[in-house]
């Protein structure tokens, strides 16, 4: 596996995961050192950390090109958490859904909790705009590692108001 490292300013150094040509999992920009392993540069992993980086500038990317199935394979999700990922890959820029409203969209309107699940799982993120992804009572709720912080930096970036 290769990981391509690149940086953007304010945000901070990020890694990029590959076998070969296929993205496997995004370490998104954080202000802690990351070390990439040396090797030949994947086939769009620079035009991918661009888009990146243009979006954290500010701009609205779509990232729906981006083929997640080889990272959710390969972190082992199930047909339902995948449903639930692809759901939160429909919210749009600058919008935010509850996690009822992703377990609807996936088809499981009863199953919420397998929607914070499945975000809790996933890879990619920016790619698969976790940070969306709200409580039903409006509140931002969790966002991994990087903490509620990241998430509010995040949909102010958007332009979104939730929380």
């Amino acid at each position: 596996m290769i990981a391509y490292r690149f940086e953007v300013d304010g945000w901070g150094a990020g890694l990029l995961h590959y076998d070969g040509d296929t993205l496997l999992d995004l370490e998104e920009p954080a202000p802690r050192p990351r070390t990439g392993t040396p090797g030949a540069c994947p086939s769009g992993a620079e035009h991918l950390a661009l888009l990146i980086a243009a979006y954290l500038s500010g701009r609205a990317i779509d990232f729906g090109s981006v083929d997640c199935a080889p990272a959710y394979a390969r972190f082992g999700l199930n047909d339902l958490e995948v449903r639930m990922l692809e759901a939160v890959r429909t919210i749009p820029y600058g919008e935010t859904a509850s996690y009822r409203e992703i377990a609807e969209l996936a088809g499981h309107p009863r199953a919420p909790r397998s929607a914070g699940a499945a975000c809790a799982r996933g890879p990619l993120s920016i790619i698969v705009p976790y940070h969306r992804v709200i409580r039903s009572d409006g509140s931002i709720g969790m966002y991994g590692e990087l903490g509620e912080e990241r998430k509010r930096r995040l949909l102010a970036l958007e332009g979104s108001h939730a929380g």
